[in-house]
C-alpha cells in the first residue's frame, strides 16, 4: 500500500503502453478516414458523405449496446483479435469501393469491429495498471490522440504522391501490423504467463 502514491505520481504507465500503442495505430486509421473519406466519396459522385458516418455511428451504438455484456463474459484478448480482424477486412473492402452501397457496407463492417475494440483496449489498460489508473489513462489517451493528429499528416503525403486506393491499402497494412503487434505484445505474452502459472501450480 505504501507504493501506491509513488505509482500514482508517475507520468507514463508501462503497463498501459501495449494497448495504448494499439490505440495509436487505430486512431491513425480513424483520423485519416475522418479527414479524407468525405473527399474520396465526393470524387465518386456521393453527394452526402455523411451517410457513411451515419451508418458507422448506428453500428457503433448498436454494437456497444447489444454487445456490452460480451466484455464481462469473455477475456479481453478473445474479443480484441476478431475485432482487429474485422477492421482489416473493412479497410480491404474500402480499397476497392467506389459506390455508395459499398461505402455503407464498409461503414457497417468497420463499426462492427470498432464497437467493442476500443472499450476492450481501455478496460485492458485500466486493469493492467492496477492502482496507477491515472497514468494509465494519460498514456492511453495521449497516444490515441497523437494517432488522430499524425494519421492525416502522413496519409496526406501518401495521397499527394500516389492515390486514394493506395492510401487505403496503407491503412489496411497498418491494421495488419496492429494485429501482429497485439499477437506478440499481448496475446502471445499472456499465453506464456498463463503457462508459467500453470507449471508453477503443478510444482
Amino acid at each position: 500500500m505504501e507504493n501506491q502514491p509513488l505509482k500514482m505520481q508517475t507520468i507514463l504507465s508501462r503497463e498501459a503502453l501495449p494497448p495504448a500503442l494499439i490505440a495509436f495505430m487505430l486512431n491513425i486509421i480513424w483520423g485519416t478516414l475522418c479527414a479524407f473519406f468525405p473527399l474520396y466519396a465526393l470524387r465518386h459522385g456521393v453527394s452526402n458523405p455523411g451517410i457513411f458516418f451515419i451508418f458507422l455511428a448506428i453500428t457503433l451504438i448498436l454494437g456497444r449496446t447489444l454487445g456490452g455484456k460480451i466484455l464481462d463474459i469473455y477475456d479481453r484478448k478473445k474479443v480484441l483479435i476478431p475485432c482487429l480482424t474485422v477492421i482489416i477486412i473493412s479497410l480491404g473492402i474500402l480499397t476497392f469501393s467506389i459506390t455508395l452501397p459499398m461505402f455503407i457496407l464498409v461503414a457497417v463492417v468497420l463499426g462492427t469491429g470498432w464497437a467493442l475494440l476500443y472499450p476492450s483496449l481501455l478496460i485492458y489498460a485500466i486493469e493492467k495498471a492496477g492502482f496507477a489508473r491515472g497514468p494509465a489513462m494519460g498514456t492511453f489517451s495521449g497516444l490515441a490522440d497523437l494517432g488522430v493528429g499524425i494519421g492525416p499528416m502522413i496519409m496526406g503525403i501518401i495521397i499527394q504522391w500516389t492515390s486514394y486506393p493506395i492510401m487505403f491499402f496503407c491503412l489496411t497494412l497498418i491494421g495488419s501490423m496492429n494485429l501482429l503487434y497485439f499477437y506478440y505484445a499481448i496475446g502471445k505474452k499472456g499465453k506464456d504467463v498463463d503457462q508459467m502459472m500453470v507449471e508453477t501450480m503443478k510444482e
